[in-house]
């Protein structure tokens, strides 16, 4: 390769920082890499190494020197967020690279970047015929595996496997078996062959007497039992074309090993190969890609072993110790097999030796060589900072002190809003969420929950759910009574006993009594919860009939607000058959939510939480789920170990964002806490989902995986007795904990890598059980790092006593019931109110002070208006508009106040749903996230009937606009105008010099009227702050495929008229 290079990767940087002063000049290691042979090739890339730069200058070294067209070059990664990143990387830099002088000015600039599911989604787009499967729909989400599973199992006919789990753990092990047999092309029946010898055997040798041996028994038949369901269930979906990204990447990985002709195409149109994350790519994946560009194809993977978290997602954690297996070089390619990314250009020097002292057990037990992380060059010293405090409650509260001082800080609040410190929270379990939420909230900072195992421990969200409980499941007592002692209804305990007397008088069935329950909750009875439930239930029915009730025995403010509720609860039950997404709605409006959450989060950010669930809910929603499912899918969310998959999360500076560590795993922050380092919570030591096939019925045998070798073995053929087998099972078991206490300390490693410059690690003494929880080895290392090297310890707390109880157990948290629902506030608040009391009325005359004068003033002006609005009711904006909203406000601002009055769901027509489809045709066309927004497309009434999608597609190929590289694409935004929080997306920018061009395609031909110029005007102003430049370096434009017309309106409102605009209504 060397006698056509022209340029060295230290004389591209050099060129580059010519137009962009940001360019490093590369580090030996990235130089290595960056010029490295045509030859497959391995990368072990440590946190924060700069491999998207490395890979993008890659890009650029090859280009440059004529080895290869930007769009011969494939590039793979798993989320979108990281395919656009570093495709617009690979953009940008190759444009810059033109203005340097090194790449002629025609010189295209197209790589093709997606996600390995869009790849697989493609490559079954082209030849899923060749199987008489039509794959070119959508693949399903989540949610509606969860609800087709959900179907089958509950509709089955053969109820065999009801008697071991219930219902919901079934429908969990269906769509895991179902992922794992397709995962590595195992059959059902291999399954049953390989199993029914080692039941044979337990049965008779006779051990069944044995626990440990019973649970495997039952496990093995439990999961031969539910099998017919997995092949069914498969069977269906394929039938309907009702794919999964699991069913595509499997589809795929068989397409790529079974046609040959299929590798040649591929490898015909992409000389070169990139592989993001390939620590966390799955045997389907590996099979796929290895089928495809094995033997001698520049393929360059990059990852790193020490971040191999998923497995419990079918990732394999082996699979960058196998690459040269799984791409081999071939005669002639003499180049180095494995490259490495050792600097880390994120994280300060303290926090790297916490990193490289969590990581040091992983490392060692890595085929491949991994090297320890190494700073940067002028990396800060950072800060450090860790303590063993008394209780759970006492360490949340450590947290909000920590982070109190740097978020207040004055160099934080006087840093423009894009540079401010960001600060998160990571957790290992989402029951962790709700005491750091409620410490970080008294310290008056604001929170975000993120993933939505972790949003239903939101208060806000939590009372939401609860309500849809009672509503739906007569049954709900626990949910009932949340809400009977909340805020809303708050009823004292007199009253509560009066409702549990009158539910046992009309009762048939007698119940047992107070002192019963008390002994049994005082005993610890795991039963008592399901019991209090059944008892409970019972006052749901009962409350339909509460007027029958002797209001005597009822305080009257207690039975007002029961006849009330039941009232209340009828008009809700009454719209159950709605939309439900209406039903949560309604819910909130009952629960005065939007005040609730707008009085302590502020009227832009109060409502984060609950828009969220709103927008999960109608995603339920639309793939055809009830109330009911979507409960249940919110219990298997919040029970999921790493939780569902979700993409790399948006980094905000406005709010503490708290998430689980699996959620963070590609995201950075500048302060990052850690809490909960004890044994048993971090690393997780629970009996919950064991990856053990022995077990765990949705795991399959792992002599049956592809990736068996990297697994440990089972045998009890050589087994003669009782013992010998019982001794087997203990020991398999005990190898696959190992395994997984592995994966925990690889989680470690990640979590404290998500730090920049400030890292604090925590855990309590005392946590939820009778006995005190040491430290666990996570925090045994930090605390070793802090001690010798300058970190901050917070608290050592210990108990000498051995026989010292958790004074949580020992002295119960009191209070007074019923609740004041306004807490802290409430002394502010009763101030507040005895001010206005205690004033006397106004004349509203002349007054000599100004101050006083300025509101007369306000006061008559107030009054004025409200004598000539007298006739009309008034509808205030909301405090968050989309740009869709602005534009009707423009429009018809009498039809958007009655929206805003009464909000209805809009269906979708037959045109919503072409633009759909034209929508994501377009994705996979730049290999991008998406350009058109589904709010447009919803709203296409004006695109003419016999406009095809075909037609579609063939207008916007003959634009200039298809031909043209967007500098970024999908971008959303928030801005604030006139005190509105305006949300939307942009569909496209294109930058010529300094300046940009913002296009929104439309796909109906009618021109829009000048109402609809205020979306481009809201669009243009919002880039332009993006980029911080002055809004006349932005146009913008609407784009109309079927005419092929490019329409930018002259004079678009600028920021100060968009206010005008909306101070007007």
């Amino acid at each position: 390769m060397s006698s056509h290079i022209r340029y060295s990767p230290l004389d591209i940087a050099k060129a580059l920082s010519t137009v962009d002063s940001r360019m490093r000049i590369p580090t030996a290691e990235q130089s290595a890499i960056i010029s490295a042979p045509l030859e497959p090739a391995v990368v072990i890339a440590g946190a924060g190494s700069g491999k998207t730069e490395t890979m993008s200058a890659r890009v650029l070294y090859l280009v440059a020197n004529g080895l290869v067209a930007p769009d011969e070059i494939l590039g793979l990664t798993f989320t979108r967020k990281s395919a656009g990143e570093l495709g617009i990387r690979i953009r940008g830099r190759l444009r810059q690279l033109r203005a340097s002088g090194l790449l002629p000015k025609n010189t295209a600039v197209d790589a093709h970047v997606m996600t390995y599911h869009s790849y697989a989604g493609r490559l079954l787009g082209e030849h899923s015929i060749r199987y008489g499967i039509d794959a070119n729909e959508e693949p399903l989400g989540e949610a509606a595996i969860w609800q087709m599973a959900s179907d089958l199992v509950r509709n089955w006919p053969d109820d065999e496997f009801r008697s071991q789990s219930a219902l919901s753990t079934v429908i969990k092990d269906v769509i895991g078996l179902t992922r794992l047999i397709q995962e590595h092309q195992v059959s059902p029946e291999q399954i049953i062959e390989y199993s029914q010898p080692i039941l044979e055997k337990i049965e008779s040798m006779g051990v069944k007497s044995n626990e440990s041996v019973r649970n495997v028994s039952k496990v093995l038949t439990q999961r031969i039992a539910i099998l017919p369901m997995v092949s069914a269930f498969t069977l269906n979906r394929q039938k309907d074309g009702s794919l999964s990204f699991d069913d595509q990447m499997s589809l795929a990985a068989r397409i790529s090993e079974e046609f040959p002709e299929v590798a040649q195409i591929e490898k015909s149109r992409y000389k070169i190969v990139l592989l993001d994350e390939y620590q966390d790519t799955s045997q389907s994946q590996v099979r796929m890609l290895s089928s495809l560009f094995g033997a001698g194809h520049p393929v360059m993977a990059v990852g790193d072993p020490c971040q191999a978290i998923y497995t419990w997602r079918g990732a394999s954690a082996g699979t960058i110790g196998s690459f040269d297996s799984s791409f081999p070089k071939i005669s002639g390619q003499k180049g180095p097999k494995l490259y490495s990314l050792s600097t880390t250009f994120r994280n300060d020097q303290i926090i790297l030796n916490v990193a490289n002292a969590i990581s040091e057990q992983v490392r060692q037990m890595i085929p491949v060589e991994v090297a320890p992380l190494v700073a940067r060059e002028g990396a800060g010293v950072g800060n450090l900072a860790c303590g063993i405090f008394e209780s759970i409650e006492a360490e949340a509260n450590a947290i909000a002190e920590y982070f109190t001082p740097l978020w207040f800080s004055s160099e934080r609040e006087s840093a423009p809003e894009n540079q401010r410190t960001s600060f998160a929270v990571l957790v290992r379990k989402r029951s962790q969420i709700a005491e750091i939420e409620i410490a970080l909230r008294k310290a008056k900072i604001p929170v975000e929950v993120l993933g939505v195992g972790g949003l239903i421990h939101v208060a806000e969200v939590a009372d939401v759910i609860s309500l849809l409980r009672v509503i739906t499941d007569p049954e709900a007592g626990a949910s009932l009574m949340r809400h009977l002692v909340g805020p809303r209804i708050n009823l004292g305990a007199a009253d509560i006993s009066a409702l549990g007397r009158y539910c046992r008088a009309r009762s048939d069935q007698s119940h047992e009594n107070s002192k019963g329950k008390i002994a049994k909750i005082v005993a610890g009875n795991p039963m008592q919860e399901e019991a209090d439930d059944q008892f409970m239930g019972s006052v749901i029915d009962a409350l339909d009939e509460i007027e029958n009730a002797d209001k005597k025995t009822f305080s009257p403010t207690g039975f007002s607000r029961l006849l009330n509720f039941a009232a209340d609860l009828r008009r809700l039950r009454s719209r159950a058959s709605n939309s439900f997404v209406d039903v949560i709605s309604e819910i909130e409006n009952y629960l005065f939510l939007d005040v609730e959450v707008a009085l302590r989060d502020g009227v832009h950010n109060g409502r984060r939480h609950l828009d969220r669930f709103l927008d999960e809910a109608s995603k339920f929603s639309r793939a055809g789920g009830t109330i009911s499912e979507f409960l249940t899918w919110l219990d298997v969310a919040g029970s999921e170990e790493g939780g569902l998959k979700s993409g790399t999360p948006e980094v905000r500076r406005d709010v503490v964002q708290i998430l689980t560590i699996h959620t963070a795993k590609g995201a950075e922050w500048d302060v990052v806490a850690v809490p909960g380092l004890a044994d048993g919570t971090f690393p997780s030591s629970g009996n919950k989902e064991k990856d053990n096939w022995l077990t765990n019925e949705k795991h399959i045998p792992f002599a049956l995986r592809g990736d068996a070798s990297e697994l440990p073995t089972f045998s009890i053929d050589h087994c003669e007795s009782n013992t010998e087998i019982k001794k087997v099972f203990d020991a398999f078991s005990k190898v696959c904990d190992d395994l997984k206490s592995i994966e925990e300390i690889r989680l470690g490693y990640v979590a404290v890598t998500r730090a920049r410059t400030h890292l604090l690690c925590t855990t309590s003494y005392w946590r939820d059980g009778t006995k005190p929880v040491q430290p666990s080895e996570l925090y045994e290392r930090v605390v070793e790092i802090a001690r010798a090297e300058g970190g901050t310890l917070l608290s050592d707390f210990t108990v000498t006593d051995p026989d010292a109880q958790n004074p949580k157990l020992e002295n119960p948290l009191t209070g007074i019931w019923p609740r004041d629902p306004l807490g802290e506030r409430r002394d502010a608040f009763d101030s507040e109110i005895a001010l206005v009391r205690a004033s006397s009325p106004h004349g509203l005359g002349q007054e000599s002070d100004p101050i006083v004068a300025s509101w007369v003033r306000d006061a008559n002006a107030l009054i004025a208006e409200l004598a000539r609005k007298k006739v009309a009711a008034q509808v205030l904006l909301p405090p968050r508009m989309s740009v869709s909203a602005l534009v009707a406000l423009r429009e018809n601002p009498q039809e958007l106040a009655l929206a805003i009055r009464r909000p209805m769901p809009r269906p979708q027509d037959e045109y919503s749903r072409r633009g759909t489809i034209f929508h994501l045709w377009v994705e996979k066309y730049f290999g991008q996230a998406t350009l058109f927004d589904d709010d447009d497309l919803d709203s296409l009434d004006q695109l003419e009937p016999d406009q095809t999608l075909e037609e579609l597609k063939e207008k916007w190929l003959a634009s200039t606009w298809a031909t043209r590289q967007p500098y970024a694409v999908e971008v959303p935004f928030e801005t604030v105008i006139a005190g509105v929080l305006v949300r939307g997306r942009i569909d496209a920018i294109y930058k010529e010099g300094d300046h940009f061009e913002v296009i929104d395609w439309k796909t109906g031909s009618k021109k829009l009227g000048e109402s609809s110029a205020i979306q481009l005007a809201i669009y243009r102003l919002a880039w332009a702050k993006l980029q911080g430049v002055h809004v006349d370096q932005v146009k913008a434009a609407f784009h109309y495929v079927p005419t092929a017309i490019t329409d930018g309106p002259a004079n678009l409102l600028d920021e100060s008229g968009l206010i005008t605009l909306l101070e007007k209504y």
